[in-house]
């Protein structure tokens, strides 16, 4: 069995190494947000410990963005390659004219969180009204205006909106009562959650008919370059199914290209249990059924992701979802070995 230095040398050097003579190819990813926790293992560590972008001939500069708003400023401006962002909000932006297009459904289920501490004694989210919410960054939410929307709450006349950032700020904004909500996402939550918050979530009814976050790029890549879609998106969706089949190996490989993302001190027990919190929350929506492929979604998902944002004025009618999105990749995205994969991840040992 392979220890962990073992594993990752092998995982870098031999298990997914590029052709002898190859040149690796420049290319950039950003998830949109500077908070790099364990849950986003699947699009920055892993596939970069393990070789599996090298593997398909890429070398991909990971970094962390200040949320969606400025995410979007960059691949728009050509900044950066690839983002992950909901399609709700991919959607607004294309309507206000930045030509991005979806091409791997990451999230299969919405990585939005509307929350309220339970020590507030909030049960409804009619009760926010009149009140401050907190939001990590400021900028728009689709997910959270149309789950308060459905309750008869106005994100924008209804609630004063403060920034708080994640981790400590936020903690301490929420502790002091400083705000009475929290819509962010479900890494940031479980973050708080393993520092003694006790939150009640909202959730709109139709949560689960949508979709989480999608994998996006310029639309003039994906016509020129389509290689770059399938070799950027096949090494993540390899890289989920990894985590998923061994969670303690996927966190434990993160620690080592984020050192400064593991928890100094405590009892290693417990500072594992606290990073599957935090791991699971996002990697449990990655999963997909036996037979079914990574990154797939349907028309109908996209039209009830529509539906949010029409019913909260986001969209107008007449918008085409299909044009947000295409299946175009999905099948060479899963032309790999999911057994092959699975068995690595068994085989490691920390």
């Amino acid at each position: 069995m392979m220890n962990r230095r073992t594993f990752l040398a092998a995982g870098a050097a031999t298990l997914a190494a590029p052709a002898i003579g190859q040149t690796l190819i420049k290319t950039s990813f950003g998830p949109t947000t500077t908070d790099i926790s364990t849950g986003h293992a699947a699009h920055s560590s892993l596939p970069k410990a393990l070789g599996y972008w090298a593997q398909e001939g890429l070398e991909v500069d990971v970094f962390g963005i200040a949320g969606n708003t400025a995410g979007l400023q960059l691949i728009s401006a050509g900044n950066i390659d690839f983002i992950t962002i909901a399609p709700d909000e991919l959607m607004v932006a294309r309507h206000r004219g930045m030509p991005l297009k979806g091409a791997y459904i990451h999230a299969r289920q919405p990585i939005g969180r509307v929350v309220v501490p339970k020590a507030g004694g909030i049960t409804s989210l009619a009760q926010l009204k009149g009140k401050t919410v907190g939001i990590p960054v400021m900028g728009p939410n689709p997910y959270a205006a149309a789950t308060l929307h459905e309750a008869g709450v106005s994100m924008t006349s209804d609630l004063t909106m403060v920034a708080t950032g994640t981790g400590a700020p936020a903690l301490l904004a929420l502790r002091r009562g400083d705000i009475a909500g929290w819509l962010s996402w479900d890494t940031a939550v479980a973050g708080l959650e393993n520092r003694g918050m006790e939150f009640r979530e909202f959730r709109p009814s139709f949560f689960n008919e949508l979709v989480g976050n999608c994998v996006i790029g310029r639309e003039e890549m994906m016509r020129t370059r389509p290689e770059m879609v399938v070799k950027m998106c096949r090494a993540i969706a390899k890289a989920a199914h990894f985590g998923l089949t061994n969670p303690e190996a996927a966190i434990q490989i993160h620690w080592k290209v984020y050192p400064a993302t593991k928890p100094q001190g405590g009892d290693p027990a417990k500072v594992m249990e606290e990073a599957k919190r935090v791991f699971l929350s996002r990697f449990s929506s990655f999963a997909v059924a036996p037979g079914t492929p990574y990154g797939a979604s349907t028309p109908a998902q996209w039209n009830r992701v529509l539906q949010q944002l029409q019913a909260s004025n986001d969209l107008p009618a007449g918008y085409d979802a299909s044009t947000a999105f295409t299946g175009e990749f999905i099948a060479a995205i899963n032309n790999w070995d999911r057994e092959a994969v699975a068995a690595q991840a068994r085989a490691w040992v920390g």
